[in-house]
């Protein structure tokens, strides 16, 4: 969201909720297990050898388009967390559900819940978290035509690349070990209300309420988010918020993606936009959002998988897994 909504949809609302622990699983079958191929393991993942997920990461991103619109209440939604619960029980070490419910302004609760994939890492210490909003937008709000707002978004890249980019993380987590402790963080309800609504952002906020309640010993040293990450046209530029709240974190991605000769990550700063990172930068976390706000599907219907790459999720991927392992 732009800069021009302030910070109406940081709301404070009334939550109920609770953690459910899974510890890792190995499943007997399913039914996409097909995007759950191993790939050989080694002790250290080459920039080169990010290539071999490139077939991963966009076989998540045609199974999340697949389920259609995913937010709560839809089948796509009910399968979206199959997905994730399953990928979670084969690669992470925990899986740490954060059920929630948030009460609408007209009465309604709806029911929601964050879904936390644990790698403990071998060093021990505070974890990076690592996020993404898996739900979609319930009404294509940015359409000309008043008849199609209503209608819900796919949303493959607004919802799913950020998704896929992460599910790719959990599988390479999982078969390159770290020292560093991580915490991927699937946020549900970034994309729920209408703007102004205070119905935002909600599974971030959430989390970031939630820390309040903890240790601050126990909260993540720097928060990272992946949003609208797939389009062809890829062109991350720095945000105005993530330089002011994590300029150190900024200069460590893009130290990486020089390195690693990724063009698709700009030195320029651009854009001013409310994502999950705010939440968490309010708290004084570090906290920065990868996000291209160029992309001229955001919000409506036209926002299909055509209009994503394999080669910008890989670009992405390949340097979030260049930072996690060079922390």
């Amino acid at each position: 969201m732009r800069d021009d909504t302030l910070f109406c949809d940081l709301f404070q609302p009334e939550w109920i909720g609770t953690s459910t622990v899974f510890r890792r699983l190995r499943p007997a079958g399913w039914v996409l297990a097909g995007l759950l191929f191993c790939f050989s393991e080694t002790a250290y993942a080459q920039p080169t050898e990010f290539e071999r997920y490139r077939d991963t990461l966009w076989g998540y991103l045609e199974a999340l388009t697949d389920f259609g619109p995913r937010y709560a209440g839809t089948l796509g939604y009910d399968r979206t967390l199959q997905l994730l619960r399953q990928a979670g029980r084969e690669f992470a070490d925990e899986v740490v559900e954060h059920p929630f419910v948030i009460r609408r302004e007209n009465g309604e609760q709806v029911h929601m819940v964050n879904i936390e994939f644990v790698f403990h890492g071998s060093m021990g210490g505070s974890p990076v978290l690592v996020g993404a909003h898996y739900d979609t937008r319930p009404f294509a709000d940015q359409e000309f035509d008043p008849e199609t707002r209503t209608r819900p978004i796919q949303g493959a890249n607004d919802g799913g690349s950020g998704t896929a980019v992460l599910l790719g993380l959990a599988r390479y987590l999982r078969e390159h070990p770290i020292r560093l402790p991580v915490r991927l963080m699937f946020f549900d309800g970034e994309d729920f209300g209408t703007t102004g609504s205070g119905e935002m952002f909600t599974g971030s906020n959430y989390h970031a309420n939630q820390l309040k309640l903890s240790d601050p010993k126990m909260w993540p040293q720097a928060v990272l988010i992946a949003d609208m990450v797939g389009d062809r046209d890829l062109q991350i530029y720095k945000e105005s918020y993530s330089v002011k709240s994590g300029p150190k974190l900024l200069d460590r991605i893009y130290s990486v993606a020089r390195r690693q000769n990724i063009s698709q990550f700009k030195e320029e700063k651009k854009y001013s936009v409310l994502d999950d990172h705010v939440p968490f930068s309010m708290l004084g976390i570090p906290s920065v959002v990868l996000i291209d706000f160029d992309y001229p599907h955001w919000h409506k219907l036209s926002d299909t998988i055509d209009k994503c790459s394999p080669e910008s999720l890989l670009a992405v991927f390949s340097v979030l897994a260049g930072v996690l392992e060079e922390w």
